[in-house]
């Protein structure tokens, strides 16, 4: 049961109860992370059913509305629209191969993420009660998509919050020889489904790739914070770069970032250096060297609430550094992936970057995750993603 007045954000459509909102539980026998439990109002009016986690500031996760049970049949339905909404709705497999297919909250399925990544599905289960469910959920995928094989990741949050301890891995089908190409508007990649960073490719910068691809060509493009290059090969095969260096301080994700080049024909104009970024920026900056645009899309440096204000000053000193590399007259495109940092705290620390670097700003574009991540109405946190392009003097 929840405080007075705690009931408005769930009745609005939030996803979360936190653990300021809970009264009390009532019940009879002891409540296990994973459990489903029903959430009222402190007047004891149903609010909906969700997943329970007494470990966690997130209390419960919001499953159903008060008129609905959640069952094996309405965990297949919200599949089904799912990928309606992708395949259907947003026409995205007429555009790519590697997209998102569910999104946790944003389909109403908390803690279920599902990648397509070509004939290959890679799953991620970050909710103990979501990971309680994985047989029906693979079932449903299997019929829905019948993909050659679905790979498991599970983050490290997910093992500590969630106590989600079975490993990654192959979960069904045959596991593919080497690396599994994909498309996106065009660009080819090759992407490992069983290694890299979360499931292998950052589906979510799919528009901001295109757009910033409309504004380089002829220019020379700084790809930071570049993973398998996915900024740099959409501005080279679409916009027609002059040349682009990626910078990432992972050996295994340049290594193909390289092939994917090759892959484009584009090897001749891309480079990839392996370094930590912020020394790169450094030295770049005491050689002299410029980059007519520069992209910075780090990893996430707010995991939660809690960890905002460090994580701010590190996005400071990232953009500090790299403004400080910008050729003038040319573009910074800077990004966010920390839920916990809101719009208005991101373009501050862009404000008091430029102060810091000597340089002037005018944003040009600004935008957030693709439509394949829908954004929860009413959980800020939900919409993420945060990208920002800037014309610099």
């Amino acid at each position: 049961m929840l405080k007075p007045r705690r009931a408005k954000p769930i009745w609005l459509g939030a996803a979360w109860v936190f653990e300021s909102s809970v009264d009390r539980v009532r019940g009879v026998g002891r409540l296990e992370d994973g459990d489903i439990v029903e959430v009222c109002d402190d007047q004891g009016r149903r609010l909906g059913d969700g997943f329970w986690n007494g470990k966690s500031l997130i209390r419960v996760r919001m499953l159903t509305g008060p008129d609905e049970v959640f069952d094996r049949g309405l965990l297949r339905r919200r599949l089904e629209s799912a990928i309606a909404l992708r395949e259907q709705s947003l026409g995205l497999a007429r555009r790519a191969s590697a997209y998102r297919l569910v999104h946790a909250e944003g389909d109403r399925l908390p803690g279920l993420i599902v990648d397509r990544l070509g004939d290959q599905l890679v799953i991620q289960c970050e909710t103990a009660g979501m990971n309680r469910l994985l047989e029906p959920v693979l079932e449903g995928l299997d019929a829905l998509c019948r993909p050659r094989a679905i790979w498991r990741r599970v983050s490290q949050l997910a093992r500590q919050e969630e106590g989600i301890t079975e490993a990654d891995g192959l979960l069904r089908g045959e596991a593919s020889e080497g690396p599994v190409e994909i498309q996106e508007d065009g660009v080819r990649f090759l992407i490992d489904p069983a290694a890299g960073q979360k499931t292998g490719f950052y589906t979510d910068q799919r528009e901001n790739r295109g757009h910033l691809a409309q504004c380089v060509q002829g220019r020379t493009v700084l790809d930071a914070f570049s993973y398998v290059g996915a900024f740099g090969l959409h501005a080279l095969v679409r916009g027609g770069a002059k040349e682009v260096l990626a910078v990432d301080s992972s050996a295994p994700a340049l290594e193909a970032a390289d092939a994917s080049a090759r892959l484009n024909g584009v090897e001749d104009r891309f480079r990839t250096e392996k370094a930590n970024v912020l020394r790169f920026l450094d030295h770049a900056r005491q050689d002299e060297r410029r980059f007519e645009v520069v992209v910075l899309d780090p990893p996430k440096l707010v995991p939660k609430k809690g960890d905002l204000r460090r994580g701010l000053r590190l996005y400071e000193e990232i953009n500090t550094k790299g403004l400080k590399v910008v050729a003038a007259g040319g573009l910074l495109a800077t990004c966010s992936c920390s839920g916990a940092v809101s719009e208005e705290d991101f373009e501050r620390m862009i404000q008091s970057a430029a102060q810091a670097a000597g340089r002037s700003l005018r944003r040009v574009w600004r935008a957030g995750q693709g439509g394949d991540h829908p954004v929860v109405p009413g959980q800020a946190e939900s919409s993420y993603l945060k990208f920002q392009l800037y014309d610099v003097e």
